[in-house]
């Protein structure tokens, strides 16, 4: 399988085997983000690069929006870099874009950054300061659990927020309430103090929401990663249990039922839970045939899942016992770091230097970004409620087809 691209894709001149690269790209989980300096500026305000003329990659970067490309979708005035009330800081990194369907959709980010689309526009949602959260620091949601009447969002362990669950004087603006940790049974060695949230993940419906974790000072023996899972109690607080630990330290989640999910991380892991909603889940690794790190997986069905990571790695899952297909030919300088779909024929991968590929059920091709200028940000997730839906987040940055909302 290859990256193919047609008369509106030029041929990717650098195809080389995903498998090809040795080295290994350790990502620990990302730390609270300070505000990068915002980009230098015209007496208009906007950002110098947001007209510049392209100077790589042109062919994937028109300079206008049009219907077939994706674009700028108006979260972010590059006209007003600092933010208002209706766009965010142009600072902003998005972490996580997730949704229950294309008019119910999710975008949450650095310093408390959350909004969501109601089918017409987006509407402000941030997540207040808290005196629990450390130093007073503005909580950075990394997951989202979206449940039918309500959401929780965990920024880590001691920094947990539901939105609708409880009908709290304390809520913020934007609803959002602080919640108190999650009581986790005890499960020697892995110890949740020393140990922050990469990822989370819930089949819709499921009673059980799963985080993935890691050490949360890199460099320090913290004891190992593990899998946890989560469920509401009757104080609508959270209780959990370590499923999983030993076996790697994971950055994505995903599964094609609440019974079954894959986690996906550094130095190529790949584990498949089955049982995850049951009373006893088994965990068990899978050669991914490849040692750089795993960032994003997605599952159409229980033989039909993909993984993408470092250096160009793509993985096809089809039922194998235990390896997963290579899948060459996509250019090693493609970081991709998030990987989502509605259909076996309709998955779609983003990445480093504004890179998005899709996947039509045949063939891997890389799509066009228009109105970027020279910017080429790094993007990090990727949601899809359907074929002609689809959003795109990252430093500075929504994207979605003909940057309709």
């Amino acid at each position: 399988m290859t990256l193919a691209v047609s008369t509106a894709l030029a041929t990717c001149a650098a195809a080389l085997s995903a498998c090809a690269a040795t080295s290994n790209e350790d990502v620990s989980p990302p730390a609270p983000d300070p505000a990068p300096a915002p980009a230098p500026s015209d007496d208009s305000g906007a950002p110098a690069d947001a007209g510049a003329p392209c100077t790589r990659d042109c062919e994937y970067f028109p300079p206008a929006c049009s219907a077939d490309v994706l674009c700028p979708n108006g979260l972010f005035d590059l006209a007003k870099p600092l933010g208002g009330p209706d766009h965010f800081d142009g600072r902003t990194t998005v972490h996580l874009v997730r949704g229950r369907s294309e008019s119910d959709v999710w975008v949450v980010g650095a310093l408390g950054a959350a909004t969501r689309f109601d089918g017409t526009s987006w509407v402000r949602s941030e997540v207040p300061v808290t005196p629990e959260s450390p130093q007073g620091h503005i909580p950075t949601l990394r997951t989202l659990w979206l449940r039918d009447d309500h959401e929780v969002g965990i920024a880590g362990f001691d920094q947990v927020y539901s939105r609708g669950l409880v009908d709290s004087p304390d809520a913020g603006a934007g609803g959002w309430t602080a919640g108190g940790a999650p009581v986790i049974a005890p499960k020697p060695p892995f110890d949740v103090g020393s140990q922050t949230v990469t990822y989370g993940w819930s089949a819709p419906g499921s009673e059980w929401f799963w985080l993935a974790t890691a050490p949360l000072y890199p460099g320090q023996f913290a004891g190992p990663s593990g899998l946890i899972r989560l469920r509401g109690n009757a104080t609508n607080g959270l209780t959990g249990e370590v499923a999983a630990m030993n076996l790697g330290t994971f950055a994505g989640l995903h599964g094609s039922s609440a019974d079954e999910l894959w986690a996906v991380g550094m130095d190529g892991a790949a584990v498949r839970v089955t049982g995850a909603s049951g009373n006893s889940p088994s965990a068990k690794a899978y050669n991914s045939q490849t040692r750089n790190a795993l960032y994003g997986v997605w599952a159409a069905s229980p033989s039909d899942v993909w993984a993408v990571g470092f250096g160009g790695t793509i993985r096809h899952y089809t039922g194998a016992p235990y390896l997963w297909e290579i899948v060459p030919d996509i250019p090693e300088e493609m970081r991709l770091n998030a990987v989502f779909g509605s259909s076996a024929s309709d998955i779609w991968a983003v990445g480093k230097d504004a890179v998005v590929l899709h996947y039509d059920g045949t063939r891997w091709s890389r799509m066009k970004i228009g109105g970027l200028g020279s910017r080429r940000p790094n993007l990090s997730t990727v949601w899809t409620s359907g074929p002609g839906h689809v959003w795109v987040g990252g430093e500075g940055v929504v994207l979605s087809l003909g940057g309709k909302p």
